[in-house]
């Protein structure tokens, strides 16, 4: 698109809203980026944070989804970690027809914890 297009149509030509599908979760239906025929689901990543503050280091907790942990010694690793994780979980379910182990309601963070949403698209 030649760049003398009006800056509102040169960016984003299709307006598509997110559909939410039936779920506690809020796992949309679609990707929200307008793919196509090709698009995938996404589900929310809820992940509560503490510092250790004797090492400094960082535990987390995915607050949504049954039995996934981790530490490290930076946010971005620890979430990085847990993404991963979460995002692995879940494609094992779907191959495998088993259900996801959700945890609903969702933990929620105590004093001194702090919580992310994080979209994962599979």
């Amino acid at each position: 698109m030649p760049f003398n297009t009006p800056a509102s149509t040169r960016f984003f030509r299709h307006s598509r809203k997110a559909r939410p599908v039936n779920s506690p979760l809020n796992q949309l239906a679609d990707s929200s980026c307008g793919g196509g025929p090709g698009s995938v689901p996404v589900f929310n990543c809820i992940v509560i944070l503490t510092r250790d503050p004797q090492t400094g280091k960082i535990h987390g907790k995915v607050a949504n989804l049954a039995g996934i942990s981790g530490e490290a010694t930076s946010e971005r690793d620890l979430l990085f970690l847990l993404t991963r994780r979460f995002r692995e979980l879940l494609q094992t379910c779907s191959r495998e027809n088993r259900p996801i182990p959700w945890l609903d309601p969702p933990e929620t963070p105590g004093p001194g914890e702090q919580q992310r949403f994080i979209p994962i698209h599979l």
